[in-house]
């Protein structure tokens, strides 16, 4: 794949109440990721997306004058040099703790997990706020012998955090390329030898696949066209944990569970930040 040296930005809004549907027509224009930012005025969802190609964002700005885009670029940035100069442990949450490669670290607590992770291209280094949440969550969950989906599993870290609680089978799902070469190395670093991440959407999985417990740290966006493939992915009584969602949506997420016959076992806020740990 060809390295990218600039991402070229568009960055938009539009109603409230029109965002789903902005969501749906710019992912049909080729969008990949959009993300949602802190709204510039109230009654309004602001949002952005990037490509690495100009002319493939310019094509996609035209198409939808009513979002009001502005442009701009920004260099890519070097996350193996980012990574290497923070070079502390990151105390994810009460059992879990990140150290990079070349830091070494013993935590005083004996059941403590230590994960050695080198992040690169990947999202998940442990330090922001819904993966810590999300991890936190995970230790109220009894992941002995179960199977587990980590949907956009980026590091790897919740994947392998829930190996170290227990779980028999990890499976992360991740639809872009760059982060597959970072996860199989984290794996192997860490002692699971090959990893089991699947380059690609959830219906890849084969009719009749069940999960214990399925992992979804994503913004909402993300997450809402996966909403029925998770239901019929996670397993009779199994168990659920959604983070990376804004404490203003969370209505939108217990309306989901509600609708679906998920019963909301735990919460957690940290700062904008709303998690969930349910039950099917």
């Amino acid at each position: 794949m060809q390295k990218v040296d600039t991402w070229y930005k568009a960055e938009g809004y539009c109603p409230i109440e029109d965002f789903e549907l902005a969501s749906y027509l710019l992912f049909e224009a080729g969008v990949a990721t959009l993300e949602e930012l802190d709204p510039k005025a109230e009654g309004r969802t602001d949002f952005c997306f990037y490509t690495g190609d100009k002319a493939e964002r310019d094509r996609i700005v035209a198409e939808f004058p009513q979002y009001h885009f502005t442009l701009s670029e920004e260099p890519a940035k070097d996350w193996d040099k980012w990574w290497r100069d923070r070079a502390q442990p990151v105390h994810v949450s009460e059992r879990l703790w990140v150290r990079p490669p070349w830091v070494e670290f013993t935590p005083d607590d004996p059941k403590a997990v230590v994960l050695e992770l080198e992040a690169k291209t990947a999202f998940g280094t442990g330090e922001h706020d819904t993966t810590s949440s999300c991890a936190a969550l995970m230790e109220s969950v009894d992941f002995d012998g179960k199977s587990v989906l980590d949907i956009g599993t980026g590091t790897g870290i919740l994947a392998m955090f829930a190996r170290r609680l227990g779980a028999k089978l990890a499976v992360g799902t991740e639809i872009d390329p760059l982060t597959v070469p970072c996860i199989a190395e984290n794996f192997e670093r860490n002692g699971f030898g090959e990893s089991d991440c699947v380059l690609g959407f959830l219906d890849a999985f084969r009719d009749g696949a069940k999960f214990d417990v399925i992992l979804c740290n994503m913004i909402r966006s993300e997450l809402w066209p996966l909403r029925d493939d998770i239901e019929d992915l996670l397993a009779p009584g199994g168990e659920l944990i959604i983070s990376g969602q804004l404490l203003t949506e969370k209505d939108y997420i217990l309306k989901w569970f509600e609708e679906a016959g998920f019963k909301v076992k735990e919460e957690r806020i940290s700062t904008e930040w709303w998690s969930v740990l349910a039950q099917s």
